[in-house]
Formats: C-alpha cells, sequence, structure tokens
C-alpha cells in the first residue's frame, strides 16, 4: 500500500476539483427555445411516447424535454464532484475505524518499544524509525477497550500531528476508502463501546460503519495520566497535543 502516492493523487485531484469550480460560470446562460409557434404533438403519440427520462410527462413542448435533460445533468455533475476524504481503515476489537489518509505518513510492522518511565498506561514506550523517536500508542487501551496480545497482523501506523509524529498499534490494516462528505454523520455519546469524544463522526459506506477517530483527542495526554517522562524522551512538552 504505497500512502505517499496515494496522497499525492488525492490533493491532485483536490486541486483540479477546485480549478472546475473556479472556472466554472456562476450563472450559465440558458438556451433559448426556438422562435416561432410550438408545433403540437401529432394526434397519433401516445401518452408514453411523449415522456422524459425517469417517467417525467415532457407534454408537447419541446423546451420542457430539454429542461429535464438539463437539469439530470447538472444533478449528475454535482454527485461527482461531491466533496469526499479518503481514510485509512482498520480494526480494532472487530470494529471497522478510520483515520484521514493525509495524516498518516507510514504503516509498518510492529517493534519492541523502549519503555518510558512515568507514562500512561497506553504508551508502550517509543521507537526509533529512521532517526525519529516515535512514541506507540496501544489504541485499544487509550480507548478502553480490552488488550489483546500482539499477532502477525497487528500493525503500527505512523501520523503526523504538529510536525511530530507518532504511532498507533492497530489490530489490522483493512483499506483506503473514499468516504463523501455527506455520509458523514455525527457520533452518538457511545459507539462501538468507544465514548463519542474520541470520534469524529461515523462514515456510512454501502453496509459498511467506519468509526472515524478523532486523532487529536486519541493523542492527547492529560496532565495526571504523565509525569515527565514521555515529554522529555520523545518531543517538548509546549508541542503536547490537547
Amino acid at each position: 500500500m504505497d500512502l505517499v502516492e496515494i496522497r499525492k493523487k488525492a490533493k491532485k485531484a483536490k486541486k483540479a476539483k477546485k480549478s472546475r469550480k473556479e472556472t466554472k460560470p456562476k450563472n450559465p446562460p440558458r438556451e433559448k427555445p426556438p422562435a416561432g409557434p410550438i408545433p403540437e404533438a401529432p394526434d397519433h403519440v401516445e401518452e408514453a411516447e411523449v415522456k422524459g427520462p425517469a417517467g417525467v410527462a415532457v407534454g408537447s413542448e419541446p423546451g420542457d424535454l430539454r429542461e429535464v435533460l438539463m437539469s439530470q445533468h447538472r444533478a449528475n455533475r454535482e454527485e461527482e464532484e461531491e466533496e469526499q476524504i479518503q481514510v485509512l481503515t482498520f480494526l480494532l476489537a472487530g470494529e471497522e475505524y478510520g483515520l484521514n489518509i493525509m495524516d498518516i505518513k507510514e504503516i509498518v510492522r510492529p517493534k519492541d518499544p523502549t519503555e518510558v518511565p512515568r507514562t500512561p498506561h497506553y504508551v508502550l514506550g517509543i521507537i526509533s524509525l529512521r532517526g525519529m523517536i516515535v512514541p506507540i500508542f496501544d489504541v485499544r487501551k487509550r480507548l478502553g477497550l480490552t488488550s489483546t496480545e500482539l499477532n502477525p497482523k497487528n500493525r503500527i501506523i505512523v501520523v503526523n500531528l504538529k510536525e511530530h509524529f507518532f504511532g498507533l498499534l492497530v489490530d489490522s490494516v483493512v483499506q483506503v476508502l473514499d468516504i463523501p462528505l455527506s455520509r458523514i454523520e455525527p457520533p452518538p455519546e457511545i459507539v462501538g463501546g468507544v465514548e463519542g469524544e474520541y470520534c469524529r463522526g461515523i462514515g456510512r459506506v454501502a453496509d459498511r460503519l467506519i468509526i472515524l477517530l478523532n486523532l487529536q483527542k486519541i493523542l492527547a495526554v492529560d496532565d495526571e495520566d504523565i509525569s515527565g517522562g514521555l515529554e522529555e524522551s520523545a518531543f517538548d512538552q509546549t508541542d503536547l497535543p490537547g
């Protein structure tokens, strides 16, 4: 899964969509109906023969059919250009979760972290990734879910927040998915056994429910959860998320 290439394509698509919107005239001129009297339909033409798309009756005026076709064309264009986000979906305790692909740097296999004293129970420690110090969060523990032993399907999703990198340990990675914004609903108070404050919304795609996580909330470390270990080893205290 080439996340760099996926992010590049997403940025290009977003720029192209923005360019089309900027160059598109706000009020395109309507085509005038032909001058002169409107011809009547022949007597032998039945009603079914003068119905437009989706069974819309267009009568005997040619302008009616043209308006129906133009309306459907505009509706199709609007549906095609509907704004959407790309998310990486992954599993936690049998539920499907998602993060915006633009917040993700890469996906790596789990490594043995170096433990850091006086850190929250959901911070497993830190790893070195090409010279970067990356704190590893056990997302199951962070969300209050039952933790399990590591297995070959586990992955660490490396994310970027406020110019710092963090690793999120998840059960397995599923796929990259496009979700229209119109199909994202506000999260309930509790979803999948997780408090709503950790979620940005619920994405509905076909028969699937994708729980979109609030990355900033996941990585926020409360004062009572930390006592000088993580911030000194991984990043400056003034840059703590939250």
